[in-house]
C-alpha cells in the first residue's frame, strides 16, 4: 500500500500484514444462588468470571505498518532571536541552527519501529483479560424492607509495557529534584524527588519499540477491592426509600524496569519539544517524566484509599395530599485526586544529573504528590422535587414538577489545575450552583 509523498518524505510503500492478533481465550463464568434459612427471605449468591479486554480491533489498527511507522518526532528548540520561528533546516534530522537532533532518526521511513510480540498477539490466553469475584447477602427484614450487602473483587492480567530495544537501564541517569517549600505540599515542600532518569545523550533518538507482556519483566498487579452496603424499602402507601454505601481500595503495582529505571514505561520523553509530523506543520508537546520516590515513598506502587472511593447515596419520594409528591436525591461522593506537576529547568537537573539534559531540552515535567494520598474535598449534594399529578383522561396523566438542583448550593471541585505555581489547586470546573427547573410530563 503506497503513502502519499509531501515535503517531509517521499513515497513510502507497505506490505501486507495478516492474522494480526490471532488470539484463543477459555473464558468460564459460574453463578450460584442458595436459600439459606429456606424460608424465602435470605439468600446468598455468588459469582465468578473471566473476561478479555476488546481490543482487537484497536491492535489491529495499531499493528497497520502506515500508523505504527513513526510519523511525528520530537526535537529541541532554542528560539534564541525571539521571533517565534525554528531557525534551523527541519529536514535535516542532524542539530542545526536552533534546532537539536530529532528524537527519533527513523522519522518518516518504512521501518516500524513499534512492533508487537507474539506473546502478546497470538496464542491461548494471550490477550488482556480481567476475573470478577461477587458474593452477596440478601436478607429480607420486613414485607417492605430488605438490605444486601456484597463483597467485590476484581484483578487484571496479561498486562502489557512497551521496551525500547535499543536501551536498557543503564542507559540511562538518574537525578533528583528538591520540591519547593510550600505549605500546600505534603509537610510544607522540601523534600527530595528521586529517580527520575534521563537517557544518556550518546543513546538519544536511538528507537525500536517492542510491546509485549509486562510478565517478562516482573509481577504488574492491578487488584480493586469493593464492599457495599444497601438498604431498599417499598411501603404499600407508596412511600419508597433506598441508601446505600460503597467503599473500595485500588493497588496498581508497576515496580519493575523495563528501559529506564524506576519507571514501567520506557518512554522517558521530556518537555519544550518541537514535533515534525508527516502532512502537517511543526508544534510544542510535553511529555512528562516517571520519579522512583517523593520524600522517601516509591511511586510505582499507587494505592487508592478507601476514602477517595466511598459514595454515599440516598433517594426517597413521599406522596402528598392531593395527588402531590415529594422526592429527593442525596449524594457524597468523594473528591478528585490532587497531582501536582513540576517544571524544572535543564539548569537546576543538571545540578543532580551532572549535565544537561539530553537532546537539548530545556524542562522536564516532574511530579511532586505521592500519587493516591490527596483529594479534593468531598462533594456533597441534594435534589428534590415537587410534583403535582392530573389526571385528564382515563390514560392521560400530566405531571408537573418544580425541580430544585443543588439545594444546598454546593461548590465542590470536578477538576483542578494540576501545573506546580500560583493556580496550581485552582479549580477549572465546579459543581453546578443551585438551580430552579419547571418541568412537565405527559403520559398517555
Amino acid at each position: 500500500m503506497p503513502a502519499t509523498p509531501n515535503g517531509w518524505v517521499p513515497e513510502r510503500r507497505f506490505a501486507a500484514v495478516e492474522n494480526v492478533p490471532q488470539w484463543w481465550d477459555a473464558n468460564p463464568r459460574l453463578g450460584v444462588a442458595y436459600d439459606l434459612f429456606g424460608n424465602g427471605r435470605t439468600a446468598i449468591k455468588a459469582a465468578v468470571g473471566r473476561f478479555v479486554d476488546k481490543t482487537s480491533v484497536t491492535i489491529t489498527q495499531a499493528i497497520n505498518p502506515i500508523t505504527a511507522s513513526i510519523n511525528t518526532v520530537n526535537r529541541a528548540w532554542n528560539d534564541a532571536n525571539g521571533n517565534l520561528i525554528p531557525d534551523c533546516d527541519l529536514a535535516n534530522r542532524a542539530a542545526n541552527g536552533e534546532c537539536g537532533a530529532m528524537a527519533n532518526q527513523n522519522f518518516g521511513g518504512t521501518r516500524v519501529t513499534t512492533n508487537y510480540a507474539d506473546d502478546m498477539i497470538k496464542g491461548w490466553g494471550a490477550r488482556g483479560y480481567n476475573w470478577d469475584v461477587t458474593t452477596e447477602l440478601q436478607h429480607q427484614l420486613t414485607n417492605e424492607v430488605s438490605v444486601s450487602a456484597g463483597y467485590y473483587r476484581n484483578w487484571y492480567g496479561n498486562r502489557t509495557v512497551t521496551d525500547n530495544t535499543l536501551v536498557g537501564p543503564g542507559d540511562f541517569d538518574t537525578f533528583c529534584v528538591t520540591a519547593p517549600s510550600d505549605r500546600r505540599l505534603p509537610g510544607g515542600g522540601g523534600y527530595e524527588v528521586c529517580g527520575l532518569a534521563d537517557i544518556k545523550p550518546a543513546k538519544f533518538g536511538q528507537v525500536n519499540s517492542v510491546v509485549t507482556q509486562a510478565s517478562n519483566f516482573g509481577d504488574q498487579r492491578f487488584v480493586n477491592d469493593f464492599f457495599n452496603v444497601t438498604l431498599s424499602t417499598r411501603f404499600g402507601s407508596g412511600i419508597v426509600f433506598g441508601a446505600g454505601i460503597d467503599t473500595g481500595r485500588t493497588v496498581n503495582d508497576q515496580c519493575f524496569d523495563v528501559d529506564s529505571p524506576g519507571a514501567v514505561a520506557s518512554a522517558q520523553v521530556p518537555t519544550a519539544l518541537v514535533t515534525a509530523q508527516v502532512g502537517a506543520g511543526v508544534f510544542v508537546t510535553p511529555t512528562p517524566h516517571t520519579a522512583t520516590t517523593i520524600n522517601g515513598q516509591r511511586t510505582c506502587r499507587t494505592v487508592t484509599p478507601f476514602g477517595g472511593q466511598t459514595q454515599v447515596k440516598g433517594f426517597g419520594s413521599y406522596p402528598l395530599p392531593g395527588d402531590f409528591v415529594v422526592s429527593a436525591v442525596f449524594q457524597n461522593i468523594a473528591g478528585p485526586p490532587v497531582t501536582a506537576e513540576f517544571s524544572v529547568p535543564t539548569a537546576q537537573v543538571a545540578q543532580s544529573l551532572g549535565r544537561n539534559l539530553a537532546g537539548g531540552v530545556r524542562t522536564v515535567v516532574v511530579p511532586l504528590v505521592q500519587p493516591g494520598t490527596m483529594f479534593a474535598d468531598r462533594m456533597t449534594r441534594l435534589d428534590l422535587r415537587v410534583g403535582k399529578r392530573l389526571r385528564l383522561t382515563d390514560r392521560v396523566i400530566l405531571q408537573g414538577n418544580l425541580n430544585v438542583f443543588n439545594v444546598f448550593n454546593g461548590a465542590a471541585v470536578h477538576v483542578l489545575n494540576t501545573t506546580y505555581g500560583s493556580n496550581w489547586q485552582v479549580p477549572s470546573r465546579t459543581q453546578d450552583g443551585r438551580m430552579v427547573q419547571f418541568s412537565a410530563t405527559l403520559t398517555y
